[in-house]
């Protein structure tokens, strides 16, 4: 077996672990509260298809493949949209507990 696929194939093996880690939390952790607990996985699958896309980007070059232009763009994209995820999710959840702290108050 040549070194390259080795490598490739090391590679790979790492993104699995990798990817693995980042859905641990969200299985592990039991939250009541679904909107909490619909922010919390989706912040966890985001990490972890961000992992995974950037490993499979990875393995592709060692496996010498010209996927730089078009997996950067996919990968710029899914960054994106986990950038404006948590802020929205940010912005929701925190006038979600301001209101329930206003709704105590009377």
């Amino acid at each position: 077996m040549s070194g390259q696929f080795i490598a490739a194939s090391l590679m790979f093996f790492i993104t699995i672990a990798m990817t693995s880690v980042f859905w641990y939390p969200a299985y592990k952790i039991s939250i009541k509260n679904n909107i909490v607990k619909f922010y919390w996985v989706g912040f966890w699958a985001f990490l972890g298809a961000i992992s995974a896309f950037a490993g499979a980007q990875a393995v592709l070059v060692i496996l010498g493949q010209n996927v730089e232009n078009t997996a950067g763009a996919i990968l710029a994209g899914i960054t994106a949209a986990f950038i404006m995820f948590v802020v929205f999710a940010w912005g929701r959840l925190t006038l979600k507990g301001f209101s329930s702290f206003v709704q105590k108050k009377d």
